[in-house]
């Protein structure tokens, strides 16, 4: 169970530093107050943005599963209709 935790949490943070618009912070010195905020925009924007698609995402699968619900209630109203 541990393993499979570390897993999912490596692939987010991948993904959250991969689909975010990263700002070039590789010319600043590493201990700055500019590089600091530099890197804590970029780690806000990827966030940001997966969130995003997970609000996108969730909500999509709200509508499909109310849908496929009414099809199933439909279902059994005539069924019993019958």
């Amino acid at each position: 169970m541990k393993k499979i935790l570390v897993i999912i949490v490596i692939y987010l943070l991948n993904t959250i530093l991969v689909s975010a618009e990263i700002n070039d912070c590789s010319g600043m010195k590493k201990l700055s107050k500019e590089y600091i905020t530099c890197t804590a925009k970029n780690i806000k924007n990827a966030a940001n943005k997966t969130n995003q698609k997970i609000k996108e995402g969730s909500a999509e699968k709200t509508e499909q599963l109310t849908e496929g619900a009414k099809k199933l209630i439909d279902n059994v109203k005539n069924k019993v209709k019958k």
